[in-house]
């Protein structure tokens, strides 16, 4: 009867635990889920043949889903941040594999804080949703021109890069947020730059890393995972 009774008090906390839990779509294709979204994990999620939703759990665990498909989330394996980390490094090292012997690429320098914008470097990035973006590069002596313009280069901004200071924070006003892309040229040099908002929806730093994860923002996540230690 005890073993029984454990066995329900068991059940009835991890259904409770289940419940607690909080699912955030990180994309969406071919269904009216909006990215950013709270999804209940037990309840079934209807997806039909072409549609795909890809979620975060609290532990940072990623799911994806294609159709056709109605189960609850919960009961689905994900891919932990340990294995997609370890699938960037990979990866990265595959690519530079590939183009080192050719072009003498170096790995990227770890950022010292995980909000920081690399300005010297062509890619992904990732902002904290109602943050003002900050700019990074290493400390240089002598000032830096910077320009800035979005990918349809519709307007200009130019300011100065202080000597001896890695990071620039943007003014508000200037209109550089998440969810588009920019052109940011340091003295000349220029790196194109996809910024993608992450929400403050994502309850926990595991969260905010898989979701980093998945645009593409590898180097801010393990600086935010780093940063939680």
């Amino acid at each position: 009867m005890r073993r029984i009774l454990l066995g329900v008090l068991f059940l009835l906390i991890s259904l409770s635990a289940a419940s607690a839990a909080q699912y955030v779509v990180v994309e969406a294709r071919g269904v009216a889920i909006a990215v950013g979204s709270i999804v209940d994990p037990t309840k079934p999620l209807v997806l039909k043949q072409g549609q795909h939703v890809t979620l975060v759990s609290d532990s940072g665990q990623t799911i994806k889903l294609d159709g056709p498909y109605e189960k609850a989330p919960v009961t689905q394996q994900g891919v932990q941040l340990a294995a997609a980390f370890t699938g960037l490094v990979t990866e990265r090292n595959a690519r530079m594999g590939e183009i080192g012997t050719t072009r003498g690429a170096t790995p990227k320098a770890p950022l010292p804080n995980p909000w920081l914008i690399d300005a010297t470097s062509s890619g992904s990035a990732c902002l904290l949703q109602g943050q003002a973006p900050v700019l990074w590069r290493p400390a240089a002596a002598s000032p830096v021109d910077v320009i800035i313009t979005p990918s349809d280069r519709s307007w200009r901004a130019q300011t100065k890069w202080s000597p001896g200071a890695d990071r620039l924070k943007l003014a508000s006003d200037l209109g550089v947020h998440g969810d588009a892309s920019y052109f940011i040229s340091l003295n000349g040099s220029e790196s194109a730059i996809t910024i993608s908002s992450v929400p403050t929806v994502l309850s926990t730093d595991q969260m905010r890393a898989a979701w980093m994860i998945q645009k593409g923002c590898d180097r801010q996540a393990q600086a935010l995972l780093s940063a939680a230690k």
